[in-house]
């Protein structure tokens, strides 16, 4: 303050003439804006790793126009009112000396990996994995209008919450801003087919969208404290394949069910998905997803009187996984199978069924009669007569092939023929099935 004062009189004499008198006059007490910080030379050299000595570092600090005191402490002047502490000293220091010149070293401890770092490195990965087939990541808001929970509570009966929801269980928001951020949202569904609803409307041909994020509810009909539970939702429906000179006009295909259970068993790799069908008002197919017989998730596709409110003329179908289960399952040391020493053998199947039979009931048999020769099956052909002339109006052929192999041998034709006649045999005790 005084030496501003000085330099302000002799600048008035210089140019404005006159004279200074010798005593200096003060009115009031000057504040104290010159603190003092402690340089301390053990920690200097732990953070600079003594690429600079402390004569060094005192002499970038004078240059700087810190004035030394009595042991390692240093008078910081008025302009520098920011260096308060050990490290203030320490990071000017490092700046001057250059930031090149201090050497680089590993000094982080180990930290064993938390819960919390499995969920998020989990969730990567499946965003990694859908992204590789063609999804894309979308991103919903929380809240949502009041009237789009009839997606997860009344149009699609409570199909596409992890649990049934009851009355009570919708959140609702006290002082909501507008009436679309009313609620916060009990599915990941709605704010899914709204964005499908968008883009079909941009003129969007095939439709394969992904949301990972967090439900909110009440438990127990309000009666219980508030749940909140990550989900992974998943929108699929439109054009399988993308129009290009390779692909003749027409012949994309339609994404149907079976493309949604492709992409469950693309995240939950040498598991065993099943649709267990579970019938549910205003949809034509609802299930709940399995996976090794445990319920993980539910499907569904939307009714057409719902595809058309929303301005949609195709199929859409719609997964929801609770993650938690899935990463349980998931857990554990991933294994690949070798490559079959042996060949195997083919024998294909038609059965004559009711129409009204699931798929899921003959995978159930198959698995349960645990043929030891057996290493896979599949429904390559599927035929119905509405009409009735080829068929009973309320039956289906269902064709089916079955591969057996050995690990050890090579089987046989009688082995296999006999195999496959206890397979057959074990269809006909447990279902309503005959041979055509």
């Amino acid at each position: 303050m005084l030496k501003a004062s000085a330099f302000a009189a002799s600048l008035i004499v210089e140019i404005a003439g006159g004279k200074i008198e010798a005593a200096t006059a003060t009115a009031g007490e000057a504040p104290q804006l010159n603190g003092e910080v402690e340089l301390d030379p053990s920690k200097l050299k732990q953070l600079m790793g003594a690429s600079v000595t402390l004569e060094g570092a005192e002499d970038i600090l004078t240059r700087l126009g810190l004035e030394k005191r009595e042991g390692n402490r240093w008078s910081v002047p008025s302009y520098r009112l920011d260096l308060h502490r050990h490290i203030d000293l320490v990071e000017e220091i490092a700046r001057v000396h250059g930031l090149d010149n201090v050497p680089s070293r590993f000094q982080a401890s180990f930290a064993q990996e938390s819960s919390v770092d499995a969920t998020y490195d989990y969730q990567m990965s499946l965003r990694s994995t859908l992204s590789a087939v063609g999804f894309y990541e979308t991103q919903t808001i929380k809240l949502i209008a009041e009237s789009s929970t009839d997606l997860s509570v009344a149009q699609m009966d409570t199909a596409l919450a992890l649990r049934p929801l009851q009355d009570g269980d919708v959140i609702r928001v006290a002082l909501p801003l507008s009436e679309d951020h009313a609620v916060m949202r009990p599915s990941l569904t709605p704010g899914l087919v709204a964005s499908a609803a968008r883009n079909i409307r941009q003129g969007a041909k095939s439709l394969r969208f992904f949301e990972i994020g967090r439900q909110f509810r009440n438990v127990g009909g309000g009666k219980a404290t508030d749940l909140e539970a990550d989900s992974l939702a998943m929108l699929l429906g439109g054009e399988r394949r993308p129009s290009s000179w390779s692909v003749q006009a027409g012949c994309q295909g339609r994404i149907d069910a079976f493309d949604a259970k492709a992409a469950i068993e693309v995240l939950m790799p040498n598991k065993e998905i099943q649709f267990v069908q579970r019938q549910r008002d205003g949809f034509i197919i609802a299930a709940d997803v399995q996976c090794g017989g445990k319920p993980i998730g539910v499907f569904a596709q939307l009714s057409p009187a719902k595809c058309r409110d929303l301005g949609i003329d195709t199929p859409i179908y719609l997964v929801e996984l609770d993650l938690k289960k899935c990463q349980q399952l998931s857990e554990g040391i991933k294994q690949v199978d070798e490559l079959p020493q042996f060949p195997g053998s083919s024998r294909d199947a038609a059965m004559e069924a009711p129409a009204e039979l699931a798929n899921a009931e003959i995978e159930k048999v198959l698995k349960k009669h645990n043929e030891q020769l057996l290493v896979s099956s599949a429904c390559f052909d599927v035929f119905q007569d509405p009409t009735g002339t080829k068929l009973p109006a309320d039956k289906k052929s269902i064709a089916y092939t079955f591969h057996y192999r050995s690990p050890e041998r090579t089987l046989k034709a009688k082995e296999v023929d006999e195999a496959h006649q206890r397979l057959l045999d074990q269809l006909a005790k447990a279902l309503p099935v005959s041979y055509r």
